[in-house]
């Protein structure tokens, strides 16, 4: 018998331990996951109601369920569901189209090849077995393939220093070839910031962007913006913290709305595109003209 949208909620919420009620818009977004995980992997035996929990453990009770599973690689995570139960065909598709081609591509960033092959034994291992078996870590917010190629290219770096086969010309190489793996990362996300920044700054009042603008752009001091405002230097620099903390707060509550994520991987997405940050903020804060 098909599992009801309904059903699918209900296994959703239980486990991101929200107390489950009528929502249409999630019952639709886990029926078409189940649709696309069906669709991609026609092969594998998934309990639908599973996935749907499977899902719910990877998205935050906080932010617009329907929106963050539409939202999801939930072909791929499908497959990492299938993996984690331990299906035996599921682990044969991911050695086939996922884990089989690591070798090669780290050698083809200069990793050598005896370190590629035994960071892709260990890898395999860490990924699937253990208490916390790192394949868990996979919340489907990019390509499980890109997941996998950065997770595997650190480890392999990392292992071809500790054994010292590391020359640094190929130590620059592969360092290299990882940070190009994950430029689509940092361009969807520096993306994904722009457009919240943009309209967190939208939100403020005209007087909270005009004293980010004379702040960020010009230098002025809280003197210069007492003298400007006629207050005193204390309440200008009041006013401009609160404009900081404002903005701050409304990007971050739009990011993680946006990309339905939580705090922590939000932190670890700044970081990611720490360099761009300041030339983002200045280049927006100079088109904006809403003063």
């Amino acid at each position: 018998m098909a599992t009801s949208s309904s059903e699918l909620c209900q296994a959703f919420l239980d486990a991101q331990g929200v107390p489950a009620g009528p929502d249409d818009a999630l019952g639709v977004a886990l029926s078409a996951a189940v649709e696309a995980g069906v669709a991609a992997w026609p092969e594998l035996a998934v309990e639908p109601t599973r996935f749907a929990a499977f899902l719910g453990h990877r998205i935050p009770s906080d932010v617009p369920a329907a929106e963050a599973v539409r939202r999801r690689a939930v072909a791929e995570l499908y497959l990492t569901h299938a993996c984690l139960a331990g299906a035996p065909r599921a682990l044969e598709l991911f050695e086939e189209q996922y884990l089989k081609e690591l070798p090669n591509m780290l050698a083809r960033k200069r990793i050598d090849r005896e370190v590629a092959n035994d960071t892709v034994q260990q890898l395999r291992t860490k990924l699937l077995l253990g208490e916390r078996p790192l394949l868990l870590a996979y919340s489907g917010t990019g390509e499980l393939r890109g997941w996998l190629r950065v997770t595997a290219l650190r480890a392999a770096i990392r292992a071809q220093r500790k054994r010292g086969t590391d020359r640094s010309e190929d130590g620059e190489l592969a360092a290299a070839a990882l940070d190009v793996d994950i430029q689509y990362q940092r361009k969807l996300y520096q993306e994904e910031f722009r457009g919240a920044f943009a309209d967190a700054l939208a939100s403020l009042t005209v007087r909270q962007r005009n004293l980010l603008k004379h702040s960020v752009l010009h230098g002025a001091t809280s003197d210069d913006l007492g003298a400007l405002y006629q207050v005193h230097r204390a309440t200008a620099a009041r006013w401009l913290a609160e404009a900081r903390d404002r903005l701050a707060a409304e990007t971050q509550r739009r990011m993680i709305a946006k990309l339905a994520i939580d705090r922590a991987q939000y932190a670890s997405i700044l970081r990611l595109i720490h360099s761009q940050l300041d030339v983002s903020v200045e280049r927006l804060l100079r088109t904006d003209h809403g003063t």
